[in-house]
């Protein structure tokens, strides 16, 4: 979620760098929390980076570190970052910001969701991601290193597709935040559902080594339809892809 800028005052807040991140929060949360968050955000930064071999070119080093700013509690993070109301976390992509505040029940959740954004993009380009790919590594990684009870139940998914109900590739490939806004939360839910799912098929059915090829090429400058042929010879493009998916869940 993107976010507003907001310096922080000097005089009732203070700083914890580690190797990959600064993280700048207020004087009344405890040493202890920032420095778990520290711990999580480095493992996190390690796993996300090795999962898919995201190598980019500037390292996460001295002052090109990732920034984490936490508010003192909820109304601090809403007054000063300007985000929304229904945000637990705002981020500024391209300068690497993440404002958040203390005390989430699923704070490693949304920070491996944030961190997944900002290197994903990172590696592969601003703008060449569409919605529902950028999305659905996100989700993948928050799905895998989530707890087990709190995995997603793709039986919603696997009924669209047993009624043709589920989001057409073509028109997938299409749709972007703007676009998301005026549709109903069901549709939103299958939107991230499905995006989510394709990635998982993918990993599953050709392992990470070939999705990891296919970001590559991304990287590259092929369009999807090439970096997929190029990662995944036996996938010729979406429709292809559409029809090995839909068989992948209906099995």
């Amino acid at each position: 979620m993107l976010g507003g800028v907001s310096a922080a005052s000097p005089k009732t807040h203070r700083e914890l760098r580690s190797q990959h991140f600064i993280i700048n929060y207020h004087e009344s949360i405890s040493y202890d929390y920032v420095d778990k968050v520290k711990d999580i955000s480095e493992e996190f930064y390690r796993v996300i980076t090795q999962e898919f071999r995201l190598v980019r070119n500037k390292l996460w080093l001295w002052e090109n570190r990732t920034k984490i700013f936490i508010a003192r509690d909820k109304e601090d993070y809403l007054n000063r970052f300007n985000c929304p109301s229904w945000s637990t976390a705002c981020v500024n992509y391209k300068d690497k910001i993440i404002r958040t505040y203390p005390d989430q029940e699923n704070f490693s959740s949304i920070l491996v969701h944030e961190l997944t954004h900002i290197i994903f993009r990172e590696y592969v380009g601003l703008k060449k991601l569409p919605l529902w790919l950028d999305e659905a590594v996100t989700v993948y990684m928050e799905d895998k290193y989530s707890k087990k009870s709190k995995r997603r139940d793709l039986s919603p998914l696997k009924k669209a597709i047993k009624d043709n109900s589920y989001i057409k590739l073509a028109e997938l490939n299409t749709i972007t935040a703007s676009n998301l806004e005026g549709k109903s939360q069901s549709y939103v839910n299958l939107f991230y559902l499905e995006a989510f799912s394709i990635v998982s098929f993918i990993i599953k059915k050709y392992g990470g080594d070939s999705f990891s090829q296919f970001m590559y090429f991304l990287r590259r400058g092929y369009d999807y339809e090439q970096a997929l042929s190029k990662a995944i010879y036996s996938i010729r493009g979406w429709e292809d892809l559409e029809k090995q998916w839909k068989r992948f869940y209906q099995e």
